[in-house]
């Protein structure tokens, strides 16, 4: 049960974390001072480091803050009726339209992680998506609709590869038809030719 005071440090960490966030995206993250963020979420400077050990902690809490919203909605359609190929068509969607709406958050986390070379460069959603898809993949091959002579590790990187190079496509056109066409070709090359 969430007590006065837990609901008050859950209340101070958005509150920084907000602040934060809209200041990295309107200055620049290398321009944004611990101060400035503090101002704005109208707190005491020290009170920072209660929560936060740095402006990099903040971008990573912000960034799995948004994971953690895709992850609850993958992990629906995961459990839903839908057929194999359809959870892993709307996972993608999911996740392209997650990119697009977030893409500047994203693009400074990859800056920041480049940067940091002496630093974890652990993938800021761990391992729990790839679990989801090969559980997806491994219902679609025990159904007969996806191959069961590729490996369900080839499988999974190609898919995912699928949002990466949507990414850093230069082609001109939308994202997420970009992104379609993609899944599109890839899923007519993984069905099973009946």
């Amino acid at each position: 049960m969430n007590t006065r005071r837990e609901r008050k440090k859950m209340q101070a960490k958005k509150s920084i974390s907000e602040n934060a966030l809209r200041l990295f995206l309107t200055k620049g993250f290398m321009n944004t001072t611990v101060a400035e963020i503090m101002e704005e979420a109208d707190l005491g400077t020290g009170t920072f480091y209660n929560y936060f050990d740095s402006k990099e902690d903040v971008l990573k809490y912000c960034l799995g803050e948004k994971i953690n919203e895709v992850r609850h909605t993958v992990e629906e359609i995961q459990k839903s009726s839908l057929e194999p190929s359809q959870k892993l068509s709307e996972i993608l969607l999911t996740a392209g339209k997650n990119f697009e709406e977030n893409s500047q958050l994203i693009s400074m986390f990859m800056q920041f992680r480049r940067q940091a070379s002496g630093a974890r460069r652990e993938s800021p959603h761990g391992s729990t998506f790839w679990e989801i898809l090969v559980d997806i993949v491994r219902e679609g091959q025990g159904k007969g609709v996806f191959r069961k002579d590729i490996p369900v590790g080839i499988i999974i990187e190609m898919f995912m590869g699928l949002l990466q190079s949507t990414m850093n496509s230069n082609m001109e056109m939308p994202f997420m038809d970009n992104l379609k066409q993609k899944l599109y070709l890839f899923l007519e090359g993984l069905g099973v030719k009946q």
